[in-house]
């Protein structure tokens, strides 16, 4: 009698149990190793330029193309993440953007900021990878960023999947799936091993997809991207394509064990 009324107080501490040796091996974003990320694996001063050719259909039916170099700099590495700037050069004219600071899973470190971690995987090429899920929202003023990733520590590129839903003035969705692990290329006469990636990104104006290759060599790690974009009835409305164009990496310097 007297065990059959403890049962499920024992079940609940079983289950209990069990879920916190399955979340023990969970890490925070900031707990994300550095050289995981795309430019945690480079030291400051460290920069990657891609060109960028638009093509659009004018409302005269007329193409119009546009082409632009992007360099991306890195500027500051810290415990928490990285710190970039990007600089745009159209003709003669060339502009700056302001730093953004991101946290090792890629998401923005502005705003009012939640994080919330599980357990899961991501399934591609009849394979199954065992992943944790990092949840993060970002309040910024009436706009809410929720980004979901699936990090997998011990499968590069790590971050097999992200969705990035945004809500606000400007809603828009975004989904980012690795598709090919192991995939090699060759970019201005130069070989390449890396992934894969499918991006598809949908708003009120319509939606665009991007097929890109990513390599561990680069800062950054973009080589080749290739996209284009659809109205709301799904007629094409333009392309864009970036070609990795020049890179200048520094390698970080090796872990310091007292800062672990």
């Amino acid at each position: 009698m007297e065990l059959t009324m403890f049962r499920p107080l024992l079940i609940h501490f079983r289950l209990t149990l069990l879920l916190a040796l399955a979340t023990a091996g969970l890490v925070r974003a900031e707990e994300i190793p550095r050289h995981q990320h795309p430019w945690g694996r480079f030291a400051p001063g460290s920069w990657s330029r891609t060109r960028i050719v638009t093509e659009t259909i004018g409302e005269d039916g007329k193409k119009l193309r546009h082409e632009e170099l992007v360099t991306t700099r890195l500027l500051k590495v810290d415990r928490l993440g990285v710190t970039l700037q990007t600089e745009t050069t159209r003709g003669d004219r060339v502009t700056k953007s302001n730093p953004v600071t991101l946290a090792w899973d890629g998401t923005g470190r502005d705003g009012q900021r939640k994080e919330r971690l599980s357990l899961g995987e991501v399934k591609f090429k009849g394979r199954s990878h065992s992943c944790q899920t990092h949840t993060v929202t970002r309040v910024l003023g009436e706009t809410n960023v929720s980004t979901k990733s699936w990090y997998c520590p011990d499968t590069p590129p790590h971050f097999l999947k992200q969705l990035i839903r945004v809500r606000g003035s400007k809603p828009r969705h975004t989904a980012i799936d690795v598709v090919k692990l192991n995939a090699t290329r060759t970019v201005k006469g130069q070989e390449y091993t890396g992934w894969e990636t499918r991006t598809v990104i949908a708003d009120r104006g319509g939606r665009s997809r991007v097929m890109s290759f990513h390599s561990e060599a680069v800062p950054g790690g973009l080589i080749q991207s290739q996209g284009e974009s659809h109205d709301r009835q799904s007629a094409r409305v333009g392309t864009r394509s970036k070609t990795l164009d020049a890179f200048h990496a520094i390698p970080a310097p090796p872990a310091d064990p007292t800062e672990e």
